[in-house]
């Protein structure tokens, strides 16, 4: 579930028989941050997730005030979903055959933008419901250029014997934001003396700077030689790369079905995380996007935790991978049900920190287990489907839970959502393939695959 929109997710990692994990962590901490290329990348990054961040506190609780419900939040959500499936696929494509830098630069500079006209359109007031839809689906549009080629970037500026540790670090940085950028964000909507909307409108032009300050700090920055990118191509072979990178991700058996797990995970909670929380924290709790903002920081504040966690315990003392991400899931199900329930706002941040904290602990690890499977020169596209498929059944998610919440409590929608999760993650656990993920690799492992042919060329 960690790999919402974020996440991103978010979900982007190594292959453990060909390199052990503890051969990244051996590196020296001092060795990234001497180097600059990492260092520019990482205020980027920080910047853009805290822009993120303050935008995804700010637009559900601008559709509540001005006057939506369920439903409305959710068409808000999916307008903004479907654009993003549509085009991620493409943008992967782009991101390879392009600059990865210059196509993330040019959509965070579009992200600043549209949050600048929506701030100053919400600051002054008077703004329709209606033209949120619209806006919606430009952001998704930009959305489906920056995951991609955000994924595709981080490869390309640090040597790949620094990837995890890099991955560990990028972690922390999105933690830290999500630490921040929600509490940020709802002190500046529950800001006394403001008129209504006013919050709301600094809010979103916090996050246009934020943006803006991500894409200038860019420039500065020059991948690795080594990760140059293909020349640019036409329509048809952008289309015939997609179809080379499509073939390439179903070849990989154990790929492929961990994929489908995740969107059946991002199927499952979209809907309760994305329309439920804040319908929880108004309209059940009674409480104000500040306490909104609180729940969420409480989540990375977890995550932070579980990540400090995943650097002073040695790999063994976690478990295999495989079982570790599946009883994860389980026990974030028996928490969502709790979220759902809960009466007192202490308890709810309580959950939200040990949901965050689970996330913590699992993330740097799966992250770093798929990118370095993952081929230099696939990079780019392999990730776009897996957001593609994320990016896909959220719109369906967010739907049907808005439509759910026209007949049913919202409370009822956490409780049908965690059990459901508990279900998904058991079956997981069940599948010989996928609870051997992490494995070390052998002639009898079930994880064990012969790497897909690159030989139709790029």
């Amino acid at each position: 579930m960690w790999l919402g929109w974020r996440t991103a997710w978010s979900a982007r990692c190594e292959n453990a028989m060909s390199k052990p994990m503890s051969a990244s962590l051996a590196a020296p901490p001092s060795s990234l941050w001497r180097d600059r290329r990492f260092l520019w990348l990482s205020a980027a990054w920080f910047c853009s997730i805290l822009g993120q961040q303050t935008a995804l506190i700010a637009l559900p609780w601008l559709v509540l005030q001005l006057g939506g419900d369920g439903l409305a939040l959710g068409l808000v959500v999916t307008a903004m979903e479907l654009p993003r499936a549509v085009f991620i696929i493409v943008g992967g494509a782009v991101a390879d055959r392009h600059s990865p830098r210059r196509v993330f630069q040019c959509s965070l500079l579009c992200c600043a933008a549209l949050l600048a006209l929506l701030g100053y359109a919400a600051y002054r007031g008077g703004l329709p419901l209606a033209w949120l839809y619209p806006f919606a689906a430009a952001m998704g549009v930009v959305a489906a250029f920056t995951g991609p080629s955000a994924a595709a970037l981080l490869p390309n500026t640090v040597p790949e014997d620094r990837l995890q540790q890099a991955n560990s670090v990028f972690m922390a940085v999105n933690q830290l934001t999500l630490l921040t950028g929600p509490m940020l964000a709802g002190a500046l909507i529950a800001l006394p003396g403001v008129r209504a909307g006013g919050g709301l409108g600094l809010a979103f032009l916090l996050g246009a700077a934020c943006f803006l300050s991500a894409g200038l700090m860019l420039s500065r920055l020059r991948p690795l030689a080594a990760a140059a990118p293909a020349a640019a191509q036409s329509a048809a072979g952008i289309l015939r790369a997609i179809r080379r990178g499509a073939a390439w991700t179903w070849g990989d058996a154990t790929l492929r079905a961990l994929f489908f797990y995740w969107a059946v995970i991002a199927f499952l909670t979209a809907g309760p995380i994305q329309i439920g929380l804040p319908l929880l924290v108004k309209n059940v709790l009674g409480l104000d996007a500040g306490h909104f903002g609180t729940l969420l920081s409480a989540q990375g504040a977890g995550s932070l935790l579980g990540m400090a966690l995943l650097s002073l315990l040695p790999p063994k003392a976690l478990g295999r991978l495989g079982w570790m991400v599946f009883c994860a899931d389980a026990l974030m199900g028996v928490l969502i049900i709790g979220l759902g329930l809960s009466a007192a706002f202490a308890a709810s941040c309580a959950m939200m920190f040990l949901i965050g904290l689970l996330g913590g602990l699992v993330q740097v690890r799966l992250m770093a287990w798929i990118q370095a499977r993952i081929p230099a020169e696939m990079r780019g596209r392999v990730m776009s489907f897996l957001m593609f498929m994320m990016a896909a059944v959220t719109p369906l998610s967010t739907t049907l839970a808005g439509l759910s919440l026209t007949s049913a409590p919202v409370r009822a929608l956490f409780a049908g959502a965690g059990l459901l999760l508990i279900g998904v993650a058991v079956l997981a656990l069940c599948s010989p393939r996928l609870r051997a993920i992490g494995a070390p690799a052998g002639p009898n492992a079930a994880d064990a695959r012969a790497t897909p042919s690159l030989q139709t060329g790029d």
